[in-house]
């Protein structure tokens, strides 16, 4: 039997939007997979050894493939991206029950990338005082992913009737429920990806280095920025007229694989900074031992920065801020693990050659 598509101004009845949302997701799973290579031949190059953040990573990255891989068959098989006119009662159950499994894998996927990058977080800034806020910061992110799932799981009573109308049921409002989840995302978000801020300025490094790792980890508001299109999608579906989930809800599928993977991404960039470092470092050696071979001024046991460079006037354990406030030597194990010293080593060694920085 088939279905009534809610007919309201400019609606176009053979609209298909299927093939945008597939092609967007092949897209950005492949940008996961290759991420996800990248940042395994990071460690194995650079014989950094693998941690939880890097299984944590590898969960979000099957749970986001399973993600799209459901939305693809949603598309082929249950048209999603159609008008629900275009579908029938057992299509549309099928359809259903993978918008149910999409509900359920979202939360728990998008929390292992946050949980991902605080547990870099953790071995990047491993000490007393900068625990407590990567400490609060995971509890927040598992009991927000505890709460969407146990919402999600629950949304209708009994949980069948979530896909099968026949059934007598009470259920709560999703669309409130997705917005106001998506709201907190966005600030939550924003929160995980300032804290490095406050450790970074605490390190005993140049403004330069400091302001290129700050970088590193600001790349990651762009997420924020996806989170708040999705946002603004899921309100438009909502004041649209009649029921129509077979195409309202296309916006929201797109908009949400492109948040999964691109989290994955952002949690994966700082991992990618050791391979980017020891890779300059290799390429620049036989460079550097030949000019310090021939006595020439590339020496490394030169006195450094040039003696009317402005780094001159920063006083030693400072910030180099215009307050100069006093540095902690907060003792991260960053030379390694976040490939500080390969990927500033080649500017300490052009340095030498002409007495100036870059």
């Amino acid at each position: 039997m088939s279905l009534e598509t809610p007919t309201y101004p400019g609606i176009n009845l053979d609209a298909n939007e299927g093939p945008q949302l597939e092609i967007v997701s092949i897209a950005f799973i492949s940008l996961t997979i290759f991420t996800i290579a990248i940042r395994s031949f990071s460690r194995w190059y650079t014989k950094i050894t693998l941690g939880l953040d890097d299984l944590l990573i590898l969960i979000a990255a099957i749970l986001s493939l399973a993600y799209t891989a459901i939305i693809i068959v949603e598309v082929q098989d249950n048209f999603y991206g159609k008008h629900i006119g275009k579908s029938d009662e057992d299509h549309l159950e099928a359809y259903m029950k993978g918008l149910y499994l999409l509900i359920i894998i979202y939360p728990v996927a998008l929390s292992m990338s946050k949980l991902s990058l605080l547990a870099l977080y953790w071995r990047l800034f491993a000490f007393t005082g900068g625990r407590i806020p990567i400490i609060l910061a995971g509890v927040v992110n598992v009991a927000w992913c505890i709460a969407v799932l146990f919402a999600g799981i629950f949304s209708c009573h009994p949980i069948r009737s979530f896909w099968d109308p026949t059934v007598p049921s009470k259920c709560i409002n999703t669309a409130v429920l997705f917005t106001s989840n998506e709201g907190f995302t966005i600030v939550f978000d924003i929160v995980v990806l300032l804290i490095p801020v406050w450790f970074v300025a605490q390190i005993k490094k140049s403004v330069r280095e400091r302001i290129s790792i700050s970088g590193t980890f600001f790349l990651g508001l762009a997420v924020t920025v996806v989170s708040a299109i999705r946002l603004w999608r899921l309100v438009v579906a909502q004041r649209l007229p009649g029921i129509d989930p077979t195409f309202n809800a296309i916006d929201a599928g797109l908009w949400a694989v492109i948040e999964l993977n691109l989290w994955i991404l952002v949690a994966s960039i700082p991992t990618f900074r050791p391979l980017l470092g020891k890779i300059l470092r290799d390429h620049s050696a036989n460079k550097n031992f030949a000019n310090v071979s021939d006595g020439g001024s590339a020496s490394l046991s030169g006195s450094g920065v040039s003696s009317g460079h402005h780094l001159e006037n920063i006083k030693p354990g400072t910030t180099g801020t215009f307050l100069q406030e006093p540095q902690r030597d907060l003792h991260l194990n960053m030379e390694f693990e976040f490939g500080l010293g390969d990927f500033m080593g080649g500017v300490g060694l052009r340095e030498g050659e002409g007495g100036k920085w870059d």
